[in-house]
């Protein structure tokens, strides 16, 4: 989408059955071929796979990083609450 008016910039009808983990990197890849200008790809965890982040090198990506990963867990669980911005409006 645009950021001046959420105009669609991209759309790809997918399979019910596709898998998001499988075909993320490769929607992203196929996006960024078609765009001439400087965009991000912004998506839910099951972009973060090893294969998807290899496809994405040369694109810049936002995305959270899935608790299942035993690094982003422990990382997670030993933030202290005082480093926490707790004011929010």
């Amino acid at each position: 989408m645009s950021e001046d008016g959420g105009i669609p910039l991209f759309l790809r009808v997918a399979d019910g059955n596709e898998q998001d983990k499988v075909v993320f990197g490769e929607i992203a890849v196929e996006y960024k071929s078609m765009i001439d200008f400087e965009t991000m790809i912004v998506a839910d965890s099951a972009l973060y796979t090893a294969k998807n982040l290899q496809l994405m090198s040369s694109i810049k990506w936002l995305s959270r990083v899935p608790l299942s990963l035993g690094k982003a867990k422990e990382l997670v669980d030993n933030v202290l609450e005082k480093e926490l911005n707790l004011n929010v409006c």
